[in-house]
């Protein structure tokens, strides 16, 4: 995700293209975020999910986020809808796998 978004991040800003030293910066920066944050939301709400979809689809939906910000041009609709677009495939996901409901018991 960190290769992704600093070379979208660069265009939206307007700076000049990303050298070694942003990719190695913010590869590292989305690796510790990961790292914290990743176990937490597949084992609290997507435990039942296959994990090369927990893994592709939240990542999918951050970069689709990350590109209609870019081609919006707007710093500000990147920044929202990175975050917005992993969250939204993270809920799919949750509610296509969640437990079954439990039938009423008959008396």
């Amino acid at each position: 995700m960190g290769v992704g978004l600093t070379a979208l991040g660069k265009i939206v800003a307007g700076a000049p293209p990303a050298d070694f030293a942003n990719y190695r910066w913010n590869v590292g920066v989305f690796g510790v975020l990961g790292t914290f944050i990743a176990p937490f939301v597949t084992w609290a709400s997507l435990r039942r999910v296959p994990l090369w979809r927990t893994i592709t689809e939240p990542l999918a939906g951050a970069l689709l986020g990350a590109g209609i910000g870019t081609l919006l041009g707007s710093g500000a609709l990147f920044l929202l809808l990175t975050p917005l677009g992993a969250g939204v495939a993270a809920v799919r996901l949750e509610r296509h796998y969640r437990y079954p409901a439990i039938p009423p018991a008959e008396s």
